[in-house]
């Protein structure tokens, strides 16, 4: 993570408790519920004063607009970077495979490169991957806990 300043905070939805690091460049990392940073930060109050409210609505079925929100992408590759703004123009309800993800990040091969990099996506929910399922429709892969993409593109009504 390098020499800046890392901070964490945490919030409880109606889907249990997130925690969130964070930096002054925006949104670092995202844990979900059971989860957490391997290290301690010092805790410190959000700057996004409607973030928690934000997950808590997000979760019980509402709508929310992540855009913004900012995001540290310190550390992601250049490939990486461009799929995971490419997964941000996902709509909600909708879903793509993980092939249409690697074109329009450039790379129309790259479709396993894609699903690993969606694995290391540190912003799950507000980057939304779990929106990216495989060319058989399955769901495949997710960087959260068992269940919660499947949860995720029900609560937006994806097909």
């Amino acid at each position: 993570m390098g020499v800046k300043k890392v901070f964490s905070s945490s919030f409880n939805t109606v889907k249990g408790k997130f925690t969130v690091l964070w930096s002054e460049r925006g949104i670092y990392e995202i844990f979900f519920p059971g989860s957490g940073p391997a290290e301690e930060y010092p805790e410190k109050e959000l700057p996004w004063s409607q973030l928690a409210a934000d997950f808590d609505h997000y979760l019980a079925g509402g709508q929310v607009s992540w855009s913004d929100y900012p995001l540290d992408c310190c550390d992601y590759g250049t490939f990486s970077a461009r799929l995971l703004k490419a997964v941000c123009l996902i709509p909600s309800g909708k879903v793509c495979t993980y092939r249409q993800m690697a074109e329009q990040a450039g790379s129309p091969l790259a479709w396993r490169a894609a699903g690993q990099a969606l694995a290391r996506n540190r912003h799950p929910i507000i980057v939304p991957c779990h929106r990216v399922v495989g060319s058989n429709g399955k769901a495949g892969g997710f960087s959260g806990p068992a269940g919660w993409k499947e949860m995720l593109l029900k609560l937006e009504g994806a097909n």
